[in-house]
């Protein structure tokens, strides 16, 4: 009985998703492109955010080589580690920048996702009452 039922309700949700996927007009493509956008924008985050973080541990590496070639009194292998260090600075800024970037692109295809579904919501209202 209870595998009669499920069977039952499983088969009307997918009687409901092929209702909605016949009525593809171009708000509902508007906004299924809107979800594909900020899904790629999110996976685009993930990997700013890892790059941030390698970036980071590469800068702790280059501080404690700094470290330990200042303790060896090794001058030459100082400058060239505080070179290094300088360029990994900058490598990191210019990344971190990016992420932000990133995060306000996100954050815009997301609005104009929501702006996009009311509109959507608002066309089938206007359709169901016709």
């Amino acid at each position: 009985m209870g595998k009669m039922t499920s069977a039952i309700l499983l088969g009307l949700m997918f009687a409901g998703a092929a209702a909605r996927a016949d009525d593809q007009d171009p708000a509902d493509q508007k906004v299924a492109a809107d979800k594909a956008k900020v899904q790629a924008d999110s996976a685009q985050m993930k990997t700013d955010r890892a790059k941030d973080v390698a970036d980071r541990k590469q800068l702790a590496a280059d501080r404690q080589q700094l470290a330990k070639d200042k303790a060896a009194g090794n001058t030459t292998a100082v400058s060239a580690d505080e070179a290094k260090l300088q360029a990994d600075k900058s490598i990191l800024k210019a990344d971190v920048k990016q992420t932000r970037d990133d995060q306000k692109e996100r954050r815009e295809d997301r609005k104009e996702l929501r702006k996009d579904k009311r509109e959507d919501r608002k066309e089938d209202r206007k359709e169901r009452k016709k």
